[in-house]
This record gives C-alpha cells, structure tokens and sequence, in this order.
C-alpha cells in the first residue's frame, strides 16, 4: 500500500539531522575526560548521520524521472520491517543505558555495554538470518494486513521481534529505580525525568512507524527521533552529566545512604586515595584558584589519572570538573554563611567559579533556587 508524504517535511527533518549533526560533534568537543558525555556525543552523531543519509536517500529517490520535486508523494509502507526493527533496536538499547550509567559513574565499559547489547544482538541475528535464508516475505501495507496474515511464520516472527525491540529497552528504565538493589552514588535530577519522557516519545513514533495506518507515521518518526536528541545535546553540551545530581556530602547523609556507599566494591588503594583527597581538599581549598586543573591535583595527590578517575567515580562525580564545581559550589554555601557581608559575584570568585551564567545555571540545577535567592534566605 501506498502512503501520502510530504516532501516538504521531509526537507525540514533533514535540516534538523545537521543541527543533531553538529551538536553532536560540539558534545564530543567538550567531552574532555567525561566518559558519559563522550559516550552520549557518539550516540548522537551516528544517529544523526544515519537519518541524514536516509532522508538523502530518500530526497534523491523522489527527485528521479521529474523536472521538480513534487510537493507530496507515495511511499510503499511496509509494517513491521526488519530493517528498521535492527537499526532501531540498537540505538534503543544504547539510548536506555545512560540512566543508570549516570548515576553509577564508571559503569558504562565496554564488557557492561556487550553484556547489555546481548539480546539485541540476538534479534538482529534473528531477524538476518530469516530475511535472508528463508525466502518468504510478506509485505505488509496495512495495520490491518498484520492480522490478515497473522497465520504466516514470517509475520509472526516479525511481530514478536517488534515486541521484543520495545519491551527490552524499556525494561532498562526501570533500573534507576532500584535503588534498594543497586548502590547508587549520585541522586537522579529534573534531567533524568526529561530524558525518559524523549525516550517515550521516540518509542511512540516507534511504535507508529511499525504499526501507523497512514504516510505521517514516516513523516513523524524522523522529528519523534532527532527533536528529543537535539534537546539532549544542548543539555550535554551545558552539563557534563545532565541526568544526575551529584551526591550529598557525607555529614548531609542519612544512615541509609551511607551504608549504600560501603556495599561499593573497591580496591584499598583506591580507599586510601579517596581520603587523602577529602582531607587535601578541605584544608587546602585549591579549588578556589579559577585556574586550577586536573595535571595540578594529579601533582598534589601524586597518582595518575587512572587512578583519580577511579577515586572520582568511586565518590559519585563523572570526572574532574564535576568534582571540582561541586567543591566550589559546597565552599560558596560556607563562605556565604560565614561571611555575610559579601556580596554573590563576591563570594562567587572567591569560590572558584568565572562565569556568572554558568555559576547561576550550576548551582539552580542542585539547590532549586538561584544563588540570590539562598543568600537572603540565611540572611534572614
């Protein structure tokens, strides 16, 4: 069956795939040592690139045999596919990852990603294996020709990958959840909730593209995936991990927490590393030097950057400059409970901190309020 499309719309998905395109690659730029938001900056440029070249493809195909482009055209609409069930899945799978990789920095290694990947390897293995040897397809036009050909092996087949595809990834969301189960470092914030709604709407268009009864479901699918994922970049580009908090000290913890934190598995070194670091940090405050960078702390702590990150990771944050923006933010709230007569550009660059909107926007994403806003509540 044929489906009306509109070229137009078409036109425009493909502009937003180069806007993915390039803040994808301004993700990537800034990842420095943030493996989370490196890891998120390839997953966005690859899906980026992949929809560019489809709708390429696409806009090439209906530009044959005419001297313009029209407007709308038919596209065969093919239910259920096996292609875009594989190349979906994948992405799915790696798309649900990142929650749980947020809130345990360090997890997301590549043994943990194969691991995760194994049923999905095994749908594409399937869904291969009988596009190519068994030599029956049927094409389905319809949501209704689903139940039509109910009967057919292939169908069947086809429509239990489906499932498959969409119950695996969404069984991942659930894993933040459990933290009763899963020792968790870092707190869950407004992003994580922000991310899982893009999540459901990118299944939604899913859902619709495999099971839709008109030509907006191939319109749509296209702006269901890339919208959510431009909104992802800008917030990977403001914030090296946008789906957590980064955890509470350990004087503001309940027993609970705690004893989470003792359940982690670690090395004695990494142990004895963590606690000359807390103790460095609080009678030193080297932090509050703007300028101060990760090759300083390697120097000052003696150990190297494997073992650091480890330490890092160990206490919750996703790499130096979480670290260090959380311990100038910490300091800013003393100082300004101490020091009461200064003002908050005052106490901001005595804590560390240059620019002023990125300091706002930091500390409103922890303590809900601006900084003016904390200020004149203890000066109350």
């Amino acid at each position: 069956m044929l489906k009306m499309t509109s070229v137009v719309a078409l036109f425009i998905e493909l502009l937003l795939d180069i806007v993915g395109f390039v803040t994808g690659i301004v993700v990537l730029k800034r990842s420095f040592e943030s493996s989370i938001r490196r890891a998120w900056g390839m997953l966005a440029v690859a899906l980026s690139l992949l929809l560019l070249c489809d709708n390429l493809e696409w806009m090439w195909l209906f530009s044959q045999g005419v001297e313009r482009v029209p407007l709308f055209v038919d596209v065969p609409m093919d239910h259920l596919s096996i292609w875009h069930i594989v190349r979906t899945v994948i992405f799915f799978q790696l798309f649900s990852l990142f929650p749980i990789a947020s809130l345990k920095p360090g997890w997301m290694i590549s043994s943990r990603i194969l691991n995760m990947l194994i049923p999905v390897l095994l749908i594409v293995c399937i869904s291969c294996c009988y596009q190519f040897f068994n030599g029956h397809y049927t094409m389905l036009g319809s949501f209704a020709a689903i139940w039509q050909n109910i009967g057919n092996t292939d169908v069947i087949v086809r429509l239990v990958l489906f499932i498959v595809s969409v119950l695996t990834p969404s069984i991942n969301f659930l894993l933040p959840f459990l933290g009763k189960w899963i020792p968790f470092r870092r707190r869950q914030s407004r992003g994580m909730y922000i991310y899982m709604g893009c999540f459901a709407l990118i299944m939604s268009g899913y859902i619709w593209l495999m099971l839709g009864t008109s030509g907006l479901s191939f319109n749509f699918f296209g702006y269901f995936v890339i919208t959510p994922t431009i909104y992802l970049n800008i917030l990977y580009i403001r914030n090296d991990n946008p789906l957590s908090l980064p955890p509470l000290p350990i004087e503001n913890m309940n027993q609970q927490e705690i004893n989470t934190i003792k359940e982690i598995e670690v090395s004695p070194l990494i142990l004895e590393l963590s606690d000359r670091l807390q103790s460095f940090m609080t009678e030193c405050t080297p932090f509050v030097n703007s300028q101060y960078s990760m090759q300083d702390l390697l120097g000052d702590m003696q150990t190297n950057e494997h073992r650091l990150s480890k330490v890092l990771r160990y206490n919750g944050f996703s790499g130096f400059r979480d670290y260090i923006s959380f311990k100038r933010l910490q300091y800013f709230k003393e100082q300004a409970v101490l020091r009461k007569e200064l003002t908050v550009k005052e106490l901001m660059f005595m804590s560390g901190f240059t620019s002023r909107s990125s300091f706002y926007r930091y500390f409103a994403s922890l303590e809900n309020m601006s900084p003016s806003e904390f200020i004149e509540r203890i000066r109350k």
